[in-house]
């Protein structure tokens, strides 16, 4: 005869489930290091073109951030629709870094979309581009801080404070060429190593 389980046992089998769930490894390891690597090597293309390594062809900044957004929107639709349902993605943490970092993504395409648009529209705001690296790095400050926080990683509140150092430099660099490679160095540390990070440490099975 099998003996029935106790109103507290029951209540530490939930508690258990709910901290496994809580302490779930982090899923979207792949999609920082794709995007950190990216947003990495497009800031130092950037700076070459910029400092004449490529010759006078001011298309070549075209060229390249076309190539980026291509490279980067097919890459993410791949990962999406190849990465199906996986356990440990009803998580906290798995479920304010998906909100954070979908939501940061919109806001940096509509501000994107509408500063080319004012460029080609009235040749004017080129400044803007300037502006958007501390303000890049800011947005992923924000994500890797506030993911860290809810998942307790303190590796990735570090690398929120090391995109925040990030946007300190920049900021100070705007209006010069350097800003490139400043935001390049902070893109990889905060973003994509965290990325490659994640990806070893997230086993086949989860809870």
């Amino acid at each position: 005869m099998t003996r029935s389980p106790t109103l507290a046992e029951d209540l530490s089998y939930i508690r258990d489930l709910a901290e496994s769930g809580q302490n779930a490894p982090l899923l979207g390891g792949r999609f920082l290091a794709m995007w950190g690597g990216l947003v990495t090597a497009a800031y130092i293309g950037h700076y070459l073109i910029s400092a004449g390594v490529f010759g006078e062809n001011g298309a070549a900044y075209l060229y390249m951030w076309l190539a980026f957004g291509i490279l980067g929107g097919l890459g993410q639709f791949l990962m999406v629709s190849r990465m199906g349902p996986k356990p440990g993605q009803a998580s906290a943490g798995n479920r304010v870094q998906t909100v954070l970092w979908t939501t940061a993504g919109l806001f940096l395409f509509v501000y994107f979309v509408s500063l080319m648009a004012r460029v080609m529209l009235t040749g004017e705001g080129v400044e803007g581009f300037y502006w958007s690296v501390p303000m890049v790095l800011g947005l992923y400050g924000i994500g890797q801080f506030v993911t860290g926080a809810i998942s307790g990683q303190g590796a990735l509140k570090f690398a929120g404070i090391a995109a925040f150092a990030g946007v300190a430099a920049t900021v100070f660099m705007t209006g010069t060429e350097y800003i490139w490679l400043a935001g390049a160095g902070a893109a990889f540390l905060a973003v994509c190593v965290p990325g490659i990070m994640m990806m070893r440490a997230e086993p086949s099975d989860t809870v």
